[in-house]
């Protein structure tokens, strides 16, 4: 492999990383707003963390960013 092809791996892999990047990021945000329209039903931030990666405080500070629950 010469210095272009690696220079081209290199690239492709950056891109691939990138991509994936924003793909977690917006799922990450479509799972805080899917707990903020539960939250809205009456579900709590500890009934959310179950099964969850996120923890009940992590949830909790979501869904005050989305100006869900108590301030």
């Amino acid at each position: 492999m010469g210095p272009e092809e690696a220079g081209a791996k290199v690239k492709l892999a950056t891109t691939r990383y990138e991509d994936l990047a924003a793909q977690v990021e917006a799922a990450r945000e479509d799972l805080f707003d899917a707990y903020a329209a539960a939250a809205r039903e009456g579900l709590g931030p500890e009934e959310l963390a179950d099964g969850s990666p996120f923890t009940a405080d992590r949830i909790a500070r979501a869904l005050r960013e989305r100006g869900v629950g108590p301030g």
